[in-house]
């Protein structure tokens, strides 16, 4: 059955970790975030890097992400479940307003759209302490310079509440299922492990369902 599975979480969660280790897991599994859309439909329409918003609707770019998922068995998409539209990367303006109002990134009219395709939906949610992800940010942007979008403590403890709040929302629907794992807690490896033993038995009570209609 064709699966997309969602690893979302606070900036440094370890989304892009996880996701690296299940694609290596997962045979004729893909990484493929929604937003990269955005750039498939402009390289192939010719559309300039500049007017890629302006030209390209986030409608479309939910029928481009259907249909990779609809033509890949296993879709892996590392998100942010919820996101600041004005904030993109670490400010330098430090008197940025980290309140303002957080938005989520997933529609239902693109779970609906997914659910109807008769591809799985699970959304991991990632946990993780929000002084832990600053630091982790913090250092990566030390290491490779690499945006991160946090400021402070407080600005990464909204940023967690808010990602875990849409999550929950995604389950609320009914069109998908839902996986929390600790990323604190746990390696990447046993993350992997947890992950894949879900995703089995997910499967296994899907095909029952389906053999019972």
């Amino acid at each position: 059955m064709k699966t997309l599975i969602f690893i979302g979480g606070a900036t440094a969660c370890g989304k892009s970790t996880l996701a690296n280790s299940l694609n290596e897991k997962i045979p004729n599994s893909i990484k493929y975030r929604r937003h990269q859309g955005f750039f498939d439909i402009a390289s192939k329409k010719s559309i300039p890097k500049n007017e890629i918003y302006r030209c390209i609707t986030s409608e479309q770019v939910d029928d481009w992400f259907v249909n990779i998922c609809d033509n890949s068995e296993v879709v892996i998409s590392d998100v942010h479940y919820a996101i600041q539209m004005s904030r993109n990367g670490i400010d330098s303006n430090h008197n940025v307003d980290i309140h303002q109002n957080y938005v989520p990134t997933i529609s239902i009219d693109l779970l609906n759209n997914i659910s109807s395709k008769n591809i799985q939906i699970v959304a991991v949610f990632l946990t993780c302490p929000p002084q832990q992800c600053l630091n982790r940010a913090i250092s990566r942007y030390n290491e490779s310079k690499k945006d991160f979008r946090n400021i402070s403590i407080e600005d990464a403890t909204i940023e967690n509440f808010s990602e875990e709040k849409e999550w929950n929302n995604i389950l609320l629907t009914g069109l998908a299922d839902g996986l929390k794992l600790n990323s604190e807690k746990f390696s990447v490896e046993q993350l992997t492990d947890q992950c894949l033993e879900h995703l089995k038995k997910y499967e296994e009570i899907t095909l029952k369902k389906i053999k019972k209609l």
